[in-house]
């Protein structure tokens, strides 16, 4: 009897407890994603999710661009690559710096190219 009423205070008590409101006019995705950001935010974790997916498909883009390249040699296919590869370059500075939770103040004592690169991505 002990046990069962012990198992019930904690059941009452998990019951009581606020959480996340599932019965408004919303999709599971949404609902989900609304706890995952939330659950990000009190780990103190940043996202780079949507980084990571631009630098796969750029670095996927290079790869396809050089083998052309190596087909067709000329400057305007060597300059498009190179360009894809400043780009893969760029988003991972920003990656890194959303990770590190640099904000452009913290930056500004490292110069300006930083700083510009920063805010470029912002």
């Amino acid at each position: 009897m002990e046990v069962i009423s012990k198992w019930r205070d904690g059941l009452v008590c998990a019951a009581n407890l606020s959480g996340w409101d599932c019965s408004v006019n919303r999709t599971e995705l949404e609902i989900v994603e609304e706890i995952a950001m939330d659950v990000l935010q009190k780990l103190n974790r940043v996202d780079v999710s949507d980084l990571d997916h631009q630098i796969k498909k750029y670095e996927q883009l290079a790869e396809l661009q050089h083998q052309y390249f190596e087909t067709k040699p000329s400057l305007e296919n060597w300059r498009n690559h190179q360009a894809t590869v400043e780009r893969i370059t760029q988003l991972k500075m920003e990656r890194n710096l959303r990770l590190l939770r640099l904000t452009p103040e913290m930056l500004s004592h490292m110069g300006n190219s930083t700083t510009n690169t920063y805010n470029y991505f912002s």
